[in-house]
């Protein structure tokens, strides 16, 4: 039964997904593509993301121009809270140093909401208490969260059967985490080159 409960929510979803993408191809704010796809390599496996363009045009757009310098490359995990998020550090706390060309490419985003609501596999921008003030942190959700809605940024949403993100939340703690006390870390995130 809850594999159903689990099907039906994510095709609920991908409904609201399919009306905000033909909404946002409607309206006269430009999007950077129609299709992107991002695969996240990290210390707790892989995961292909789709990014949501229309819905959140800036936010995609200076997500891309992250990937393509590398900022995320050896980037932290905050946290691993069961039941609600995994999300990423900022830029700063990674392994590698950033560089000075790559810090030169961060810059805040205003918030960019819609009828895109946060469930279980979003990508959903963090941001200070400033809801402009969006960066490089985000987080995948890892269960619905009507209460972030229309206060962070979704611009994209993890594809595929869930089993990497449940083998994440089985591995991992609050502090990211695994048992043996090393930290959840992405690897790599790439574009991939035909947008899939």
């Amino acid at each position: 039964m809850l594999e159903v409960t689990y099907d039906l929510k994510m095709r609920k979803r991908d409904l609201v997904i399919v009306a905000a993408l033909l909404m946002g191809c409607a309206s006269s704010t430009p999007t950077t593509e129609t299709t992107a796809r991002v695969t996240m390599i990290t210390t707790g496996g892989t995961f292909i993301a789709r990014l949501l363009p229309a819905a959140a045009p800036q936010t995609v757009a200076q997500f891309l121009r992250l990937v393509q310098v590398g900022v995320y490359d050896s980037v932290y995990f905050y946290r691993v809270e069961q039941g609600f998020v995994a999300q990423t550090a900022t830029a700063d706390d990674r392994e590698v140093p950033l560089t000075d060309a790559q810090r030169a490419t961060i810059r805040a985003i205003p918030l960019e909401t819609g009828p895109i609501q946060h469930t279980r596999g979003v990508l959903s921008l963090a941001h200070g208490d400033d809801p402009n003030s969006g960066e490089t942190s985000f987080s995948i959700l890892l269960a619905d969260a009507a209460h972030l809605d229309g206060k962070f940024t979704i611009f994209g949403m993890l594809e595929g059967d869930g089993a990497a993100l449940r083998a994440l939340e089985e591995h991992y703690d609050q502090r990211a985490r695994d048992k043996s006390g090393k930290r959840l870390q992405i690897i790599r995130i790439t574009k991939a080159p035909d947008g899939r």
